[in-house]
């Protein structure tokens, strides 16, 4: 009874270890660097990749309250370059909340240096939303 014991109490730390590096995966969402491990968007303050950076793991359908990492500076229309750095899924970018306004298609690893040329510098710097291929609830 005693090995018993023991054996379920390691494979509940291996168990717990196990759950701590999972979560150390996750947590390279919004630290600030932008990777290619786990498949970031990188939305970056002005079109040559320089000033403030935003980075996630995660579709989000709005930008309300989200800041550029370290700042206060909310990242709602300031956005003037992305980066998809998954490697897999494909992203889609929204000039309105909620998947909403006009898009633009950004094929895995792809690198879009200034989004205003898309949208005839009508609406420079006005990214509201994004979504990565692989979530079920994107918009086709």
């Amino acid at each position: 009874m005693k090995n018993l014991k023991r054996a379920a109490a390691a494979l509940a730390a291996t168990a717990a270890l196990i759950a701590g590096v999972t979560g150390t995966a996750d947590a390279a969402s919004y630290n600030g660097s932008c990777e290619s491990v786990g498949g970031e968007i990188c939305l970056y303050r002005y079109a040559n990749f320089t000033g403030a950076l935003y980075d996630t793991i995660y579709s989000k359908t709005n930008y309300n309250g989200s800041t550029y990492y370290g700042t206060s500076v909310l990242i709602d229309n300031t956005v003037s370059s992305v980066r998809n750095r998954d490697s897999v899924n494909s992203i889609e970018v929204w000039t309105g909340q909620n998947y909403t306004g006009l898009r633009v298609h950004a094929d895995p690893g792809l690198t879009l240096w200034d989004m205003s040329i898309f949208w005839d510098g009508a609406t420079d710097d006005a990214i509201s939303s994004h979504c990565f291929s692989s979530n079920a609830y994107c918009p086709a």
